[in-house]
């Protein structure tokens, strides 16, 4: 049975548009540093991952990944782009940055005792069934009702994230408004409050 160390190496990657979702299904603002010292506990946290995608429009939404940066994450961006749906004669969003976390993963995986996914994709259990046959621990993190079970069962361990909702909400952030939560995630394209962020507006600490 896996415990935690001191001594042990862990990485977390964070899926954000799928947390972000999530943490407005909780109706609540996420202070992302206090996630990771949270998930992290006693180990070493040797780096932190962060995948989205921006747009032109995405101006409050860079400001964000700039605090991000600042603050010792890795972010990895990919730009939104538009492509005709020939089937439904519209124009559709694809922006997937699934592969470029997997990459990650596995090639920092050889300096890792530990990896910790903050997704509830489906998609992803491949990527935890390599890194298990290569000896590493792997932790999933999300919110339940937007977490695959198959990948909750591949994992070593799965963490609600509604579990941490207390320990894990920005100091001092006003509480959004309710509002009516489907458990699908919603176009790429919708910045929603991310393009409202406002960095000197924040007070984020472990």
């Amino acid at each position: 049975m896996y415990t935690p160390s001191s001594n042990d190496r862990v990485a977390i990657f964070i899926d954000g548009e799928n947390i972000h979702y999530s943490a407005k299904h909780l109706n609540m603002r996420l202070d992302y540093l206090k996630l990771c010292g949270k998930l992290a506990g006693p180990r070493r946290l040797v780096r932190s991952y962060f995948y989205t995608a921006v747009s032109s429009q995405s101006e409050g939404k860079i400001d964000f990944i700039n605090f991000l940066r600042l603050n010792g994450f890795k972010v990895v961006i990919k730009e939104i782009k538009s492509f005709n749906d020939m089937e439904q004669g519209g124009r559709s969003v694809r922006s997937s940055l699934d592969m470029e976390m997997a990459i990650d993963a596995l090639t920092l995986s050889d300096k890792l005792d530990a990896v910790i996914l903050c997704t509830g994709d489906g998609d992803f259990r491949p990527l935890v069934e390599a890194l298990g046959r290569k000896g590493i621990h792997v932790e999933v993190c999300a919110l339940r009702e937007m977490t695959s079970t198959d990948l909750i069962a591949t994992a070593d361990r799965y963490t609600d994230l509604a579990s941490m909702k207390e320990d894990i909400a920005l100091a001092g952030a006003p509480a959004p408004q309710p509002r009516e939560i489907k458990n699908d995630l919603p176009p790429a394209d919708n910045d929603d409050d991310f393009n409202s962020f406002k960095v000197q507006d924040t007070s984020f600490d472990f």
